[in-house]
């Protein structure tokens, strides 16, 4: 039988808070932090990775987005979880391209 597994912040291995409504200037997603200065955004259908990015750098970066889109992926670290609904399974790295949903995490360096 196996155990549930917690889920975790891929970058300290810390549980962060749960899941919240976030008001973001193009919109609303879904997403938490983490004591470590990790953020996370939900993308529920596993299909809308890009613009669960573009909302993940702008809460990186404060909501500033002129900051957000001026960074490079030297400026951060950047993990993906996959979560299948019907395992209840959180898969670090997973297949980005699969239907599961997924928690992207962002950190600055």
């Amino acid at each position: 039988m196996e155990r549930y597994r917690v889920f975790t912040c891929p970058f300290c291995g810390r549980v962060p808070e749960s899941p919240q409504k976030i008001d973001m200037q193009f919109g609303e997603t879904c997403g938490g932090r983490c004591e470590c200065g990790a953020i996370y955004v939900y993308d529920e259908t596993g299909r809308m990775l890009g613009e669960a990015f573009v909302d993940a750098l702008a809460l990186l970066y404060g909501g500033d987005y002129d900051a957000a889109f001026s960074a490079s992926e030297d400026d951060y670290e950047e993990e993906v979880i996959s979560f299948d609904k019907r395992t209840n399974k959180y898969i670090q790295g997973g297949n980005v391209l699969s239907k599961a949903s997924k928690f992207l995490f962002l950190r600055k360096k």
